[in-house]
């Protein structure tokens, strides 16, 4: 059993680093990483390499086989839709071989959520991203034509990955699982405290404005969860001071908005995204509902987006909505909300009241991070990133500890109607106060 541990917990680091959004599967098949093209022969064959390795370990567990279509139904409704949308898309043959991709690095989150315990799982994200980050300083110093960008924003750092945002992005969560690791000691911090700072070097000279703001947001949501965990005397002026520094921030983002965006390394335009930003909500009106098809809209040179494609070398919409929006529609943009409010609502009552407290915060950093970045960036049903496959390790998470607790409390019920009385710490409909009080929340 120890071998077969050891092989799942390599494939889950193998399958970390794959979808880490690095040129490493271009150069491992023979591609020009500065090309930047996912979707050469080699490169796909490398991915089919990796849908086998997945389908392998999912094998070896067919109790969690059987887990993975019912462990989050808006998860697999959003695989279901996506496949459904080559009925209209643009291209209906790059939809489909697109969604393929979407399918398996969605089933790669939830068999990570399920098939390991959560101080595991933050350890393997820390062992791929980390081993990404060892490789972005070797080819910074080694291979500065890889490592450092040199076009739009020269000199910055991006390493490994194909782009300093996506530098930025990737380091974001190796610090939350880092900092997870480290409040609550399952590492020990003479490993857990000099990666960080490496972490947050390489966010800072990446020059990854982004990155930098939401490394420090998930860190300050995660650790200011245990101020949320009192008495209703603490737990009132700590929520009155953190409403009164969200407005405090807010206001002054507000009133000096142009020095903030400088001082963030960017212009009024958000780099050009404003324009693009009109080009797309004038394609989203045309077909609000329905989309254009997953993944279709930026394809090839012929389509509404061609015209920044070939002049701008631009694949995304830059905005997490607005990108859903062109994949798929309104039906796509509610199964996500969905999703995030069940990491922001139910993550922050479960790190309040819940029993899984730590983890239950972590999942709420997650919320905030994602809502954070898809601003400006496309995070949202992404194939081969990282960036889903997080928020879905932290959907399904929650969704298990959800069915875990009302076990537990049927249980409880149940023994108490047997011996004619409830337990202590229940009320009479069987559930515990706290998540009595959570179901009320929500």
């Amino acid at each position: 059993m120890k071998i077969l541990d050891f092989l799942e917990k390599s494939i889950a680091v193998i399958g970390i680093m794959a979808f880490g959004g690095s040129v490493l599967p271009l150069m491992l098949t023979g591609g020009d990483p500065l090309a930047g093209d996912l979707e050469a022969a080699g490169v796909t064959v490398f991915y089919g390499g990796i849908y086998v390795l997945l389908l392998a370990a999912i094998a070896l567990r067919p109790a969690i086989a059987f887990q993975i279509p019912f462990a989050s139904p808006a998860l697999t409704a959003m695989i279901a839709f996506a496949f459904l949308t080559a009925l209209w898309s643009l291209f209906p043959d790059v939809t489909l071989r697109r969604s393929i991709a979407f399918l398996f690095t969605t089933v790669f989150g939830i068999w990570l959520g399920l098939r390991f315990r959560f101080p595991e799982i933050m350890r393997l994200i820390v062992v791929g991203l980390s081993a990404l980050m060892f490789v972005s300083f070797f080819m910074i110093f080694a291979m500065p034509e890889i490592g450092l960008d040199s076009a739009q924003h020269v000199g910055a750092w991006k390493g490994v990955f194909f782009q300093k945002n996506v530098t930025g992005r990737m380091m974001v969560w190796l610090i939350l699982a880092l900092v997870w690791l480290d409040w609550q000691k399952e590492q020990s911090r003479w490993v857990t405290r000099p990666l960080m700072l490496l972490a947050m070097l390489l966010i800072v000279m990446s020059r990854s404005g982004t990155g930098l703001i939401t490394s420090i947001l998930v860190s300050v949501a995660l650790l200011s969860t245990t101020m949320l965990r009192g008495s209703i005397r603490n737990f009132a002026p700590t929520m009155a001071l953190l409403l009164a520094l969200l407005v405090i921030m807010v206001t002054a983002g507000a009133t000096f908005w142009y020095d903030v965006l400088y001082a963030l390394g960017r212009d009024p335009t958000l780099t050009g995204r404003t324009v693009l930003w009109e080009h797309i909500v004038h394609s989203v009106g045309e077909r609000p509902l329905q989309g254009y098809g997953y993944a279709a809209y930026w394809f090839g040179f012929n389509g509404p987006g061609s015209s920044f494609t070939r002049d701008w070398g631009i694949t995304s919409a830059h905005s997490g909505w607005l990108e859903l929006t062109l994949d798929l529609g309104l039906v796509g943009v509610a199964l996500v909300l969905a999703l995030l409010c069940r990491l922001l609502f139910q993550g922050f009552f479960a790190a309040r009241y819940g029993n899984s407290r730590p983890e239950a915060a972590w999942t709420f950093a997650v919320g905030c991070a994602l809502l954070a970045v898809s601003v400006s960036e496309s995070v949202f049903a992404e194939r081969h990133s990282m960036n889903w496959v997080i928020a879905t390790v932290a959907v399904v998470r929650l969704v298990q500890q959800s069915r875990w607790q009302r076990l537990l409390n049927d249980r409880a019920a149940e023994r108490a109607r047997l011996h004619g009385h409830a337990p202590a710490g229940m009320n009479p409909s069987g559930m515990g106060p706290a998540y009595a009080t959570q179901s009320r929340g929500l």
